[in-house]
């Protein structure tokens, strides 16, 4: 019998720093929260967006291999909170023991298996790992930049060249989205080619409200071009932030399914960023009295 916690005591953690940084990504969103229901949007996304940028970013500083395991010890991290003492881990079919070489914490010796799966495609595949280093690469630089255009700049010229770049980095972000989603057909910790349906759905809904907003500015429809994207921009953070925060709660959901949990966070992001998005238009998404100087979206 293999116990999930078998290692689980503080004398096995490798590098307590990686440990103090994943707890801190947690205790970040505890301030955002309370600026989310204070109605301090603008304050929130900052402090989110510093949080986003800082996570990507380690897949360039500390390598994909680090940077993939990091990741997965966070999701271990909250899934080990549901597991008991005496969990025989081999008999639960949505989690792996094929720890990687580059896992962090190796007090966890258990892994969910979509995160193994995770791991193995990128670290076998130069181009794989290519497209992952691009589209986190232009997804980041696409959040940066259209939180800029949108709530920072407002000299003309600038907004409309951030603007442009914004979309630039999006649809680069989102092609290399699309050709890594193709690969993932014969996952089945992912649910075979459903996923694959879910990433086109996923991608294929950004690109969409991205595709209606540079056609209406090009039509010089400017209140058309601004709520288009505002549901863009709305959808971008649901497929980041709401897609892991439901990974999170979903994984120790599912015990013996091994795709429901990522396939539903899949599926289901992208319906809950159009709902916020049109959610947002419809109050306003108000901040200190106004969404931002000069940004009316009604």
């Amino acid at each position: 019998m293999e116990y999930c916690k078998r290692h689980y005591a503080s004398s096995t953690v490798s590098e307590p720093l990686t440990l103090a940084s994943m707890v801190a990504v947690y205790l970040a969103l505890v301030p955002a929260a309370v600026l989310l229901y204070r109605g301090q949007y603008i304050k929130m996304q900052k402090l989110l967006l510093l949080l986003t940028v800082a996570m990507n970013l380690r897949y360039i500083v500390f390598g994909m291999g680090p940077g993939i395991s990091w990741f997965t010890n966070l999701y271990d991290l909250a899934n080990y909170l549901f597991i008991s003492d005496q969990t025989n881990c081999l008999e639960v079919a949505t989690l792996s023991n094929e720890v990687p070489e580059n896992t962090l914490l190796q007090m966890y010796t258990f892994h969910p298996s979509w995160a193994m799966d995770f791991y193995n495609h990128f670290m076998t595949s130069d181009l794989s790992k290519l497209c992952l280093h691009m589209h986190v690469l232009f997804q980041t630089a696409g959040f940066v930049l259209s939180f800029f255009h949108i709530f920072v700049v407002r000299h003309a010229a600038l907004q409309r060249s951030l603007g442009r770049l914004a979309a630039l980095c999006g649809t680069v972000g989102l092609t290399m989205a699309v050709l890594m989603g193709s690969e993932d057909g014969q996952k089945e910790s992912y649910g075979g080619m459903w996923s694959v349906y879910g990433w086109y759905w996923m991608a294929g809904s950004s690109f969409f409200l991205l595709s209606k907003g540079v056609l209406a500015v090009m039509r010089k429809d400017i209140k058309s071009h601004k709520r288009w994207m505002t549901r863009y921009y709305v959808c971008m953070w649901s497929d980041f932030l709401i897609f892991r925060l439901m990974l999170v709660v979903l994984t120790p959901c599912f015990s013996q399914c091994r795709s429901c949990a990522l396939l539903s966070c899949i599926w289901l992001s992208p319906v809950i960023g159009l709902l916020l998005g049109q959610y947002v238009l419809s109050r306003g998404f108000v901040e200190d009295q106004a969404w931002s100087t000069g940004y009316k979206l009604k």
